[in-house]
């Protein structure tokens, strides 16, 4: 009998620890910063070259290098901004016809107004891919820049 409620404690500790990870993971999430979503600008095609949207008296521009945008492959992110100023600048990508988990890349700055970073974009069943990359600029005001693009798996 000592070995069953032995067991049962061990269940009820686990299920326990679940719980308090899946609360806690809930209120860290919403502790992220919030920030200000700007429309998606259309006639944008990452494949085809950088894109360019006005933001606040300012652009921000994404190039995403190579321009296949190949899957399992490294692929060069480089933010440039103009008329604005930012101390940290990031870049989000979302799966958006199926959920691909996020990919996030904090970009390091390598000259006036331009910043860059490393990523990697995952195999999908999909064969071709919706994607959105989100630049997130944070100053005095925190902004969300989305950009969307394809991928095609061969």
């Amino acid at each position: 009998m000592n070995g069953t409620k032995g067991g049962m404690l061990v269940l009820l500790g686990a299920v326990v620890l679940a719980v308090a990870g899946f609360l806690g993971a809930r209120y860290w999430q919403g502790m992220q910063d919030h920030f200000t979503r700007i429309a998606v600008p259309s006639g944008c095609d990452l494949r085809a070259g950088p894109c360019a949207l006005q933001v606040g008296g300012g652009s921000v521009t994404l190039a995403i290098t190579p321009s296949q945008i190949p899957l399992m492959q490294p692929l060069r992110l480089s933010v440039v901004i103009a008329g604005l100023t930012a101390r940290e600048i990031g870049v989000e990508i979302r799966g958006l016809n199926m959920d691909m988990g996020l990919n996030r890349t904090l970009l390091t700055p390598v000259a006036d107004g331009r910043w860059e970073g490393e990523t990697i974009l995952p195999l999908c069943s999909q064969r071709r891919m919706e994607w959105e990359a989100a630049v997130l600029l944070r100053a005095d005001q925190r902004l969300e820049v989305p950009f969307r693009f394809h991928t095609e798996r061969p």
